[in-house]
């Protein structure tokens, strides 16, 4: 359902003329609704050539839990207290095809934390990556957490 809004929501701001003195908005200024992550991945996608990719909800489930996990333990790292990557914390969601996983600690927006991941060679390869067909996204305070899935 929140996927049939956001291609309803850009296909309304498609239809609308942006005046000419509009200025250009850059990721750290866009002020974007909680499902604008979407966009903002397919943006840099699509700028490199690559399909998009959807939100899967069990992948946003694990990377929330991820997210939570932290905060709650104070520790900040891909491999969980309990010894859990991302492989295992997809699969606990029932999501066997995950490719990556991006972590981030201190932005306060969505378009803060996509400039940093773009910014870092190793979330980038991550976020372009070419098998890449699902996100998920997990927030919580400052902590960030976005797996990469297959699709399979």
């Amino acid at each position: 359902m929140r996927n049939l809004m956001l291609l309803a929501v850009l296909a309304l701001a498609a239809c609308q003329p942006t005046p000419p003195s509009a200025p250009t908005l850059t990721m750290t200024q866009a002020s974007l609704p909680s499902n604008g992550m979407a966009a903002m991945i397919n943006q840099q996608r699509a700028a490199n050539g690559l399909g998009p990719i959807t939100e899967n909800g069990r992948l946003s489930q694990a990377a929330r839990a991820h997210a939570q996990d932290m905060v709650t333990n104070d520790y900040f790292s891909h491999r969980g207290l309990d010894g859990s990557d991302l492989s295992t914390r997809a699969r606990a969601a029932g999501y066997n095809c995950v490719a990556a996983e991006n972590i981030a600690w201190g932005q306060s927006s969505e378009g803060e934390v996509m400039t940093a991941w773009m910014n870092s060679a190793g979330h980038r390869r991550n976020i372009l990556l070419g098998d890449a067909r699902e996100f998920g996204i997990g927030r919580v305070n400052d902590h960030w957490v976005m797996l990469l899935g297959r699709g399979c």
